[in-house]
């Protein structure tokens, strides 16, 4: 009978965390065929079935479940072991990795860069996403880590550590609020009273900000969303309404008269952005990773 290696347990915790064996085949670089006979071995020498098979899903049973609970943080432990005496240079596998796409616009190609020179062998799946979903993919292990505007995470389920803070501001294009030295002709609470004003989805940590001061000044106007922050900075550019943007995606355009602020807007609150990923998760590359992270980030 077959022993219990590491490889056994590795095994079955991405088969958990990843739902199917193809998946944590794919994941650990191997082949379906190796997956099944390695669950096969798992479940021969502990005496009990750790998975039975809903569809196309694989769920883990009671035994399983306990297993899974109790190996994860023993192998997160030996990876901490195994990196802290390598060198990060020899790091591989594949990152999941959620980011918020202002996140995408600014520093990520530096961040990628950055990884690229100290651990070559790391490969990313990178999912641009709302905050909301990437905290619920990060909590079901389908995401390893997030940079995300994160204010509601809490520490008891996962690593946090600050990236920065970004300004946000209100604007619009000078052809639909005219333009007196840098400041729009009117000020915003009429502008916002007579334009059309476009906010990013609710989901985003910039829409309560917006809606706070909409309802402290007894403001009766409806809210456009788009939930992409690209085509909502072209929206506005083009004219199409004013809103609320976070200033690194728009300095350019501030800078070159295509953008203007409203005139006697009030200071909006900063948001904060973070780096967050799971208890369970290896300490030593994850944290390497955030380390980069934070030195390559533009927000202050």
């Amino acid at each position: 009978m077959a022993k219990i290696n590491i490889v056994h347990l590795q095994t079955l915790c991405h088969i958990a965390q990843l739902g199917s064996f193809q998946a944590a085949a794919d994941h650990m670089y191997t082949t379906q065929p190796t997956v099944s006979v390695r669950m096969r071995e798992l479940e021969g020498r502990l005496g009990f079935p750790v998975f039975h098979k809903r569809g196309r899903k694989m769920d883990l049973t009671t035994q399983g479940r306990e297993l899974v609970q109790q190996i994860k943080p023993l192998l997160a432990a030996i990876d901490d072991v195994i990196y802290s005496l390598d060198d990060a240079s020899h790091a591989s596998g594949l990152i999941c990795l959620g980011i918020a796409g202002l996140v995408g616009q600014t520093w990520f190609p530096d961040f990628i860069g950055a990884v690229r020179t100290a651990m070559p062998q790391l490969s990313f799946d990178v999912e641009v996403g709302q905050t909301s979903l990437s905290v619920s993919k990060l909590e079901a292990g389908h995401l390893d880590l997030v940079f995300m505007a994160t204010p509601s995470l809490t520490s008891d389920k996962f690593h946090v550590e600050p990236l920065g803070e970004i300004d946000v501001v209100l604007v619009g294009a000078p052809s639909l609020v005219g333009q007196i030295n840098g400041r729009s002709e009117e000020s915003w609470l009429d502008l916002l009273g007579s334009r059309p004003l476009w906010s990013l989805s609710k989901e985003s940590p910039m829409y309560p900000v917006l809606m706070k001061v909409i309802k402290e000044h007894n403001l009766r106007i409806k809210v456009d969303i788009c939930s992409n922050i690209v085509t909502l900075k072209q929206l506005i550019c083009s004219g199409a309404g004013v809103g609320l943007m976070s200033y690194p995606l728009i300095k350019s355009e501030l800078e070159r008269g295509e953008l203007v602020v409203l005139k006697d807007a009030p200071a909006f609150p900063r948001i904060s952005f973070n780096a967050a990923w799971g208890m369970d998760q290896s300490q030593t590359v994850i944290r390497k990773l955030v380390r980069i992270a934070r030195a390559v980030s533009t927000f202050h």
